[in-house]
C-alpha cells in the first residue's frame, strides 16, 4: 500500500513538472510570436516613405540639361513623368511623356532634316511586389504617339527631291518591370524596361527604326529620371 502511494505521488510530481514545462514553452512561444509580429509591424511602418504623399513629378535630367542647347545630337528633347501614388494598395499610376524635335547643324546654320518629331504620352499601372510602395514592380501600359516627319528614308532629302511631310497617330500596349527607391524627404529615382507593340496606326512610314516609335515594336529603357514626391 505504501509503495503504491509512493508511485502515485511520484507520478503526480512528474505530471506537475511536465505541465509546468509545457506552460513555460507556450509562454516562450507566445513571446517569440509577439516579437516576430512587432518586428514585422516595425518593418512595415519603416518602409512607408510615401505614406503621406500622393503625387510625384520627375524628369530625365540628362535630356533636361541639353534641352534647347547648341548641340547636334540632343537638341529639343524632353522626357518626364507625372505620378499618382496609392501606398495602401501598393500601386502607382504614372503618365510618362516624351517630346523630341531634332534638327541638325550644317554650315553653322540649323536646317531641318528627315528625323521625326515625336510626342508620346503613356499611362502605366505599376504594382509593387513588396510590402510597400517601394522597390520592385511590374506594370502594364498604353501609349499614344504622334509622329511628324518626311516619309521615306531617314537620311537627308536632296535639293532635287520632293519630300512628302505627314503626321501619324499611333496607339500601342505593353508590359514592363522596374525598380524605384523613394526617400522620406520626397526625392526618388527609378529605372525600368518596357516592351510593347503598336496596334493602331501605320508603321514604317518614316525612318522605320525601333528608337523613334515608327516601328511596330515599342522598346523603352529609363535610367536617368529623378523625381520629387509631394
Amino acid at each position: 500500500m505504501k509503495k503504491m502511494l509512493i508511485v502515485i505521488l511520484v507520478m503526480l510530481f512528474f505530471s506537475a513538472l511536465h505541465a509546468e514545462e509545457n506552460t513555460n514553452l507556450k509562454t516562450e512561444e507566445k513571446i517569440d510570436s509577439i516579437y516576430v509580429l512587432q518586428k514585422k509591424i516595425y518593418q512595415d511602418v519603416k518602409d512607408q516613405p510615401l505614406q503621406n504623399k500622393k503625387y510625384g513629378i520627375e524628369f530625365n535630367l540628362f535630356r533636361l540639361l541639353f534641352f534647347g542647347s547648341d548641340t547636334d545630337l540632343l537638341n529639343h528633347t524632353l522626357s518626364g513623368t507625372f505620378s499618382l501614388f496609392y501606398p495602401k494598395k501598393k500601386v502607382e499610376i504614372a503618365f510618362p511623356f516624351f517630346y523630341s524635335d531634332p534638327t541638325v547643324k550644317w554650315d553653322d546654320e540649323y536646317i531641318e532634316d528627315n528625323s521625326i518629331r515625336q510626342i508620346t504620352l503613356d499611362c502605366h499601372y505599376r504594382k509593387f511586389l513588396g510590402n510597400s510602395l517601394n522597390k520592385f514592380y511590374i506594370s502594364g501600359f498604353v501609349r499614344y504617339a504622334n509622329l511628324n516627319g518626311y516619309e521615306g528614308s531617314y537620311w537627308f532629302k536632296g535639293k532635287d527631291d520632293d519630300p512628302v511631310k505627314s503626321t501619324e497617330n499611333k496607339i500601342g500596349v505593353g508590359i514592363g518591370v522596374g525598380y524605384r527607391i523613394f526617400s522620406y524627404s520626397g526625392f526618388y529615382w527609378g529605372t525600368s524596361i518596357s516592351l510593347g507593340r503598336y496596334i493602331i496606326g501605320e508603321n514604317g512610314k518614316f525612318s522605320n527604326t525601333i528608337w523613334d516609335n515608327d516601328n511596330d515594336m515599342i522598346f523603352n529603357f529609363e535610367c536617368f529620371k529623378f523625381g520629387w514626391a509631394f
